[in-house]
């Protein structure tokens, strides 16, 4: 990746410039003193890579120990090492490309492999040495690019995340440290091996007992090759580690205190020599530094610079489990209202017209004794002019006085049963009413859902976000005119990349350009942006070229001279991987059977732009062709969805003409017996799936073409050359011409899966 190392000074403000130079100007000074594996460090030529602008302040700190301390042969290497890196590095390298942490670490172990094979040579050192010095400029070089690696990314995001290749790098770095300190022969307490137990506590403390253990195999293995004497005690530090990381939950004085003992408990197994007794001091130093720094300020420091886990990632898991609890939740709400009500309607219980009637006018009537002397015959009289008003939508005065010859006021008995009659017409239609929109409230809960499904399922199909790609991706925008460009590079669960940004207002740019940009950026190939956009916000979509390519061929005709077809067929590209065809055959012909399958699409299509699932956009539509008010207003609807990088194709179909898959010269149709979608509350479509494989050709039909059409053509096709216009055109014209007079509109899309070029 090609990210330039820019100094420091230009982003952070002159105190904090000095104050950082000053910082590697006293670190640069102690590495000069250490040693690593027998030869003088070369760290203090490594910290003048890394800060360029502190590069002459390092070398004259590290010229001035080397004369009054060690001499200055012990640092002509070194030295010599500083000059000539920085004078390429600003002359050939300062700008270009090339100016990036691989180029500056070869260019700095390349500088002392070449003056410490010049010096040894002239000197006579022997073979052994020589191999110590090699191994010491390569080391020198790691440790180059892994600080410039985490320092890069610490600019773009301010943190930096210990885990993956900035963990690797971070080891690197602290193996370096630790061995350099250890190696600069201080008798009473060792500064390697004081610091390595200072952050084995603090990672203990953070990564419990992963983290103790981790750290103190690292630390051992830093002595070593700073000071070997020193390593047989350290070895300790690892199990130590792995004890107290255990009673990270007790606090920090817990952590120390078994620190401190396991310490203490085993040195004195291994021997009570003077190593050891410094060991212990090591140690209870480490151990005291930790207990004395405030934690809080602690958590702070380790939290912004080693931010555990990828914030990308927490964040997506995070979204994808909020979703769905979210659906699951409207399940259980969706379920509680069925069953309400389910009780309501079973203790819902309305009297019948007799008895109403009885109870209003005859119950009161003074005459009572004389019509329902006999109950019994009164019950039945009163049925029976329940069932003349149930059939013929009310009764008359004559119908009350056959059944009841002694009642006085049959005009008042007859007006009550119609009157209790339109109360019962009401409340049916009141209940139905209810009735309805309990289903049709059930129906959106249902589909709300599995919306929040689709979309946790597509949140969490994000692996791995790269928030430096991310950064480099949206600053290309801004200097393509966005400024407030948003943009997220991430690998999806089949490894493939994905680029998706987002805009205010329109795009404007040239596809084929901004594509080669971002390919250049993410190092993979991608193919062209997919441009959406909705309310003011425009979607920009690249994703790795895939796997599969399709070749489409097309044919629609109407059943009439009007030229108004009743189908409509739309594609609909998500991704370099993700398509859609969709094919809708409204009821009947014409303008109103136009409209239903226009409406049915482009439902479609927006719901399937924004991320919703085949089945979920059809459950909505179902929906809303049921309840937008037209009379019998339905519509088939055919969605394949493409995944041209798994090469895979899923079939959805309601109430559709048979689809086909021709493959190696055998004709596979998939169709099944589901109803159109706005008949049904609820619907239930057919679904399939398919593996592609090269050269497969899928068939997507309306109603007017037949299966004995379909087979003739694709017989007389051939296989694998066939052209899917030619063929589209074929099928149609054949439909047309069988159909005669009384043809129905007629739709033909032909897909064709070809290999991707290479």
């Amino acid at each position: 990746m090609n990210i330039r190392s820019v100094s420091l000074t230009g982003s952070a403000g002159g105190s904090r410039s000095l104050l950082r130079d000053a910082a590697v100007t006293a670190a640069a000074f102690i590495a000069s003193a250490g040693f690593a594996g027998g030869c003088p460090s070369m760290l203090n030529a490594g910290l003048a890579a890394v800060f360029p602008s502190a590069v002459m302040p390092v070398f004259a700190v590290s010229a001035l120990y080397y004369m009054i301390f060690a001499g200055f042969s012990a640092g002509v290497i070194q030295l010599s090492s500083m000059l000539l890196a920085a004078v390429l590095q600003a002359a050939f390298f300062k700008g270009s490309k090339k100016d990036s942490p691989v180029w500056t670490a070869l260019l700095v172990s390349g500088s002392l492999l070449f003056f410490s094979v010049t010096v040894l040579s002239v000197s006579g050192a022997s073979a052994e040495m020589m191999m110590v010095y090699v191994i010491n400029s390569v080391m020198t070089g790691c440790f180059v690019y892994a600080s410039l690696s985490l320092i890069n990314e610490y600019r773009l995001v301010r943190t930096v995340v210990l885990g993956g290749a900035n963990g690797f790098y971070a080891a690197i770095i602290y193996i370096m440290t630790v061995s350099v300190l250890s190696g600069t022969g201080i008798v009473l307490l060792d500064p390697g091996r004081t610091l390595g137990c200072f952050v084995l506590l603090t990672a203990a403390k953070r990564y419990r007992m992963t983290g103790g253990a981790a750290v103190g195999a690292l630390t051992s293995c830093a002595v070593f090759i700073g000071a070997p004497a020193l390593s047989g005690n350290t070895l300790l530090l690892a199990t130590a580690g792995l004890i107290c990381g255990a009673f990270a939950e007790l606090g920090v004085l817990a952590v120390s205190l078994s620190f401190i003992v396991v310490m203490a408990a085993g040195l004195a197994a291994m021997g009570t020599g003077q190593d050891a007794w410094h060991m212990f001091i090591d140690a209870a130093a480490g151990a005291l530094v930790f207990a004395a720094v405030p934690q809080g300020c602690l958590r702070r420091l380790t939290a912004r610079f080693f931010g555990g886990r990828l914030a990308s990632d927490t964040i997506g898991r995070a979204t994808a489990s909020r979703l769905g609890y979210v659906s699951s939740s409207l399940s259980e709400i969706r379920s509680q209202l069925a069953a309400v009500s389910a009780a309501m309607d079973r203790k819902t219980s309305r009297p019948s017209l007799s008895e109403t009637v009885f109870e209003t006018m005859c119950r009161s009537c003074e005459l009572k004794g004389i019509c329902h002397r006999d109950p019994a015959l009164s019950a039945s009289r009163l049925e029976k002019l329940e069932q003349t008003a149930m059939c013929y939508s009310g009764v008359s005065d004559r119908d009350v006085s056959g059944s009841f010859p002694d009642c006085r006021f049959p005009e008042l008995m007859s007006d009550s049963f119609n009157y209790a009659y339109k109360n019962y017409l009401d409340s049916r239609a009141a209940k139905l009413h209810i009735s309805e929109l309990r289903s049709l409230i059930s129906e959106q809960l249902l589909a709300m859902e599995d919306i929040l499904a689709d979309l946790s399922f597509r949140v969490g199909r994000i692996r791995a976000a790269d928030r430096e790609l991310s950064e480099r991706v949206r600053g290309l925008f801004g200097r393509l005119g966005y400024p407030n460009a948003r943009a997220c590079v991430y690998i999806d669960e089949t490894g493939f990349t994905h680029a998706e940004i987002f805009i205010s207002g329109e795009f404007s740019g040239d596809g084929m350009q901004l594509a080669l940009a971002v390919s250049d950026i993410t190092d993979c190939m991608l193919a062209l942006p997919v441009v959406s956009e909705a309310d003011g916000l425009t979607r920009i979509l690249l994703s790795q070229q895939s796997v599969y390519e399709l070749e489409r061929g097309s044919f629609t005709a109407s059943s009439s001279d009007s030229g108004c077809s009743g189908d409509t067929f739309d594609e609909v590209v998500i991704s370099g991987c993700e398509r859609y065809a969709v094919l809708s055959d409204g009821m009947g012909t014409g303008q109103r059977a136009r409209l239903d399958s226009m409406f049915a699409v482009s439902l479609a299509s927006r719901l399937l732009t924004a991320g919703v699932s085949m089945r979920s956009a059809l459950r909505m539509i179902n929906t809303v062709l049921k309840v937008k008010g037209w009379d019998e207003s339905f519509a088939t609807l055919d969605i394949m969805r493409f995944d041209l990088c798994a090469g895979r194709a899923e079939l959805l179909k309601a109430g559709a003409a048979p689809t086909y898959l021709y493959r190696d010269g055998v004709l596979r149709r998939f169709g099944g017996q589901a109803m159109p979608a706005g008949i049904l509350d609820s619907l239930s479509p057919d679904e399939f799936e398919c593996k592609l494989f090269d050269g497969d050709m899928l068939l997507l039909l309306s109603d007017g073409v037949s299966d004995r059409t379909v087979r003739e053509v694709m017989s007389e096709a051939g296989e694998g050359s066939a052209d899917p216009d030619k063929v589209a055109q074929s099928i149609g014209e054949r439909a047309m011409k069988e159909s005669g007079a009384h043809r129905d509109d007629i739709s033909v899309a032909v897909y064709r899966i070809r290999l991707a070029a290479a």
